[in-house]
């Protein structure tokens, strides 16, 4: 299927072409230097049809010129559009595939677009199935920034207080040939100075692994269990904290330094379960994430390097992280329900450390259908040794999730 002529109409997708001139495409604009407000009619053919309503398409955002653009990623993609029937949704192209597409009257999405020269267009759809794009635009991601998130997001904060709502997990399936780890206390005047935390006087959470072996792995994690779940329509994900390695543990005790973050949503067929999973190989010291590789899921370098923190300074850690469909675009429907919801796979998006914000770009499958737990969300720290007798500590502080 040619992805240009990809839309919604009142079966979902349509596809339309200009009467008497089937091979040209209605409502197309393939040239540069228009203005953003695009005011055309919705068919530019020798005859106008009747159903061919959609008049308008405004474009907020990004702000786009006649000649190639600089923009960063994740793109922020807001249009309006006008017509006499009712719009029903839009589609964000990127280099002529779909990068994006909604069931919505207006359009607001955060688009992960890799580093580079692109081209970008917008197509909008009523009620009718009929269509228009707007011109096609070029484009140069020359950064990347984390996205701000929109007006009634959920913010879920101070994840890292309380020490009673984390657990720690010492079962063999975490990995590792031991699993030795524990919860300390978190307020500490010498190394780290928590009075100097990112959210003084607040409390944070002291992860340890004092190993029994050389690769003793231990997992800690906080998950929300809440049902109905309120984050189960959510497919963005905006996760923020700060950590503290001291100077006590070098960096040679350490195998890896682990972060993730987890979603379990009932699907049509069954609980699916979205694994992000990340991590700081100090071995190699390379990024990695949880991504397929032969026929199963395993660590895989995104080619960022070096990892490797510096010990006695706070780090400030930021994700995005985005639930889409297998193609690699969010769906986005008109009310999400269980069958409806059709974002099965994970994308990693970006990652920010101490201010630098890099792409990631992964593509991962869920889980198979119907783990063994039911609807969550939550997120996890991993410390894993690379000596026997050896203590590694992790302080988390002031650790937030925001999802929409």
């Amino acid at each position: 299927m040619d992805t240009r002529d990809v839309g919604q109409g009142n079966a979902g997708i349509s596809t339309s072409s200009c009467p008497n001139q089937p091979n040209r495409r209605c409502g197309v604009v393939r040239r540069t230097g228009l203005p953003l407000f695009i005011a055309v009619a919705a068919c530019l053919c020798n005859s106008l049809q009747a159903h061919a309503t959609v008049t308008a398409i405004s474009m907020q955002a990004p702000a786009l010129s006649e000649s190639t653009s600089n923009v960063t990623s994740p793109i922020h993609f807001q249009a309006t559009a006008e017509s006499d029937g009712t719009i029903t949704g839009y589609v964000v192209y990127i280099d002529d595939q779909i990068a994006y597409q909604n069931f919505l009257r207006l359009l607001d999405a955060w688009v992960v677009v890799a580093p580079g020269n692109h081209s970008v267009y917008v197509k909008a759809w009523d009620s009718n199935g009929s269509l228009l794009s707007t011109p096609t635009y070029e484009i140069n991601i020359t950064s990347f920034v984390s996205p701000n998130p929109p007006i009634g997001a959920t913010r879920k904060p101070d994840i890292a207080a309380g020490s009673s709502s984390w657990t720690v997990d010492n079962n063999p399936g975490v990995g590792g040939k031991c699993n030795d780890g524990s919860i300390g206390t978190f307020q500490n005047s010498s190394d780290p100075n928590t009075s100097n935390s990112p959210d003084y006087p607040g409390s944070g959470q002291l992860f340890m692994v004092t190993s029994k072996c050389q690769y003793d792995d231990s997992l800690f994690y906080r998950k929300d269990t809440q049902n109905p779940s309120p984050y189960a329509a959510d497919t963005n994900f905006l996760w923020d904290f700060w950590f503290y390695i001291p100077s006590s543990t070098p960096a040679g005790s350490i195998q890896a330094l682990e972060f993730d973050l987890f979603q379990a949503v009932q699907l049509s067929d069954g609980v699916h379960e979205f694994m992000f999973g990340s991590q700081c190989n100090y071995a190699t010291n390379q990024w990695q994430n949880w991504l397929p590789q032969g026929s199963g899921l395993t660590w895989v370098n995104v080619g960022l390097s070096p990892c490797q923190f510096p010990t006695g300074a706070w780090h400030h850690a930021t994700y995005f992280l985005q639930r889409v469909t297998p193609g690699g675009y969010q769906k986005i429907p008109a009310s999400f329900d269980p069958s409806s919801d059709t974002n099965t796979s994970v994308r990693f998006g970006t990652l920010t450390i101490d201010g630098n914000t890099m792409y990631l770009g992964g593509l991962a499958n869920s889980t198979i259908p119907s783990p063994p737990w039911s609807p969550a969300i939550g997120i996890q720290h991993q410390l894993d040794s690379a000596q026997a007798g050896v203590t590694i500590e992790e302080y988390d502080d002031n650790e937030s999730l925001t999802t929409w």
